[in-house]
């Protein structure tokens, strides 16, 4: 590139100095246009205090405007991004822009064709992506153990349709007298003793059963498990289901997708009970049978740091800081963080003016651990409430080297 800058000033009739002083001045300019291209300035608007920065994730594309809108509607209608009534935007389009970064995941409607394992075919327009609400939404709702199988449709014609398959192969029901309690199990199984061991069921040597273990699971048969003599007591419980979190360091922080939503799980306890003298004094567990298995939740977290373009001195206009002080605010700013917005102290000291603890910071917003603007509106604020000023915080900061 600096060749053809020299080639086109090369009768401009300057001397040597000056003409590369100009050459790298348009050199610069071209790379700063570079750096900054991906922001829209919506409608036009200068950046101060009012400015929110939004990114908008659809379908996969990242896209960062800046806005004065006051809700996500706004922001997207500044953008340009037209949605439907089935695509899912979150924060929902009424949602106030509260924080000065904002994430604004758009997931786009696609049409499904939910098949039941009864032959019952329903095609719905969705943009959910957790089949069992998928299932719920087509009325077909999954139950304990169902499974569900997901495939694109390539030949829509035969298919009679285009988009998404979902086929669901229900589980089989058995009504189950353990111990004298009864119990409805779903299992997939194709035994009896598949169907105990999956349900964690273990039979004592003295356990009886009224069907051979080797017999075939059938869709909604009775059978019966008993030991003689035995006290018990049946107790319904839950169980707690887990997160898998998958960081994903390509989005920025505060991007969140459930793909698969969490379910609390049942199960039920029978124990043997101990009594003495008309008093329990223990108990035992004979069995857990897991009635509603437990649902791990899936979620993709953003880990990304997306600073906001623009100099130290935009921030600082953005975060209502007077231009008066821009001075004392860099000089405090730059040796307790180095303008660091992630900057973290032993101690627990966080952020750009080294909040102690940082969740100070979310008192003036929620994205207090990412967004520079918010970190500096906290700090304007700071300094105010403690020293009268941000000047009072620097020359408390020349006598004592802190503030």
């Amino acid at each position: 590139m600096i060749d053809k800058i020299k080639s086109a000033l090369k009768h401009c009739g300057l001397s040597i100095k000056t003409k590369w002083l100009v050459a790298v001045t348009i050199l610069s300019v071209a790379v700063i246009s570079a750096v900054f291209a991906p922001l829209v300035w919506a409608k036009g608007e200068t950046i101060d205090s009012s400015s929110k920065i939004v990114t908008f994730y659809d379908e996969g594309i990242e896209r960062t405007i800046l806005t004065k809108g006051q809700t996500v509607a706004d922001a997207l209608e500044d953008a340009q991004i037209e949605v439907n009534d089935n695509d899912s935007v979150y924060p929902a389009r009424d949602s106030e822009l509260e924080n000065s970064m904002t994430v604004v995941n758009i997931r786009r409607a696609r049409p499904v064709t939910v098949t039941d394992s009864d032959g019952h075919r329903v095609r719905i327009v969705t943009a959910e992506v957790d089949t069992s609400k998928i299932a719920k939404q087509a009325g077909a709702e999954l139950k304990s153990r169902d499974t569900v199988e997901t495939s694109a449709i390539d030949d829509f014609v035969s298919a009679g349709s285009i988009g998404q398959q979902i086929e669901i192969a229900r589980a089989k029901t058995v009504n189950l007298k353990l111990y004298g309690q009864d119990l409805t199990i779903r299992t997939q199984k194709d035994t009896v003793k598949d169907m105990l061991d999956e349900s964690a069921i273990v039979l004592d040597e003295k356990d009886t059963v009224s069907v051979p273990l080797e017999a075939k699971i059938t869709d909604g048969m009775s059978l019966q498990i008993w030991r003689n003599g035995i006290q018990t007591v049946e107790q319904e419980e839950e169980i707690p289901f887990e997160t898998q979190v998958i960081k994903d360091n390509t989005k920025n922080i505060g991007y969140v997708e459930v793909q698969t939503a969490g379910q609390v799980g049942k199960k039920t306890v029978i124990y043997r009970v101990h009594m003495q003298d008309g008093v329990e004094i223990g108990r035992e567990v004979i069995s857990e049978v897991v009635t509603v298995p437990a649902v791990t939740q899936v979620e993709v977290q953003g880990t990304k740091i997306n600073l906001p373009p623009g100099s130290h001195t935009d921030w600082m206009r953005m975060a209502g800081i007077d231009e008066s002080d821009f001075g004392a605010a860099n000089f405090i700013i730059s040796h307790e963080s180095g303008w660091r917005v992630d900057a973290t102290n032993a101690s627990g000291a966080y952020g750009l003016p080294q909040a102690l603890p940082g969740n100070k910071m979310a008192s003036a917003g929620a994205d207090w651990q990412t967004s520079p603007i918010t970190q500096l509106r906290w700090f304007n604020s700071y300094c105010k409430g403690r020293y009268g000023s941000i000047q009072g915080a620097y020359e408390f900061w020349q006598a004592n080297h802190w503030y």
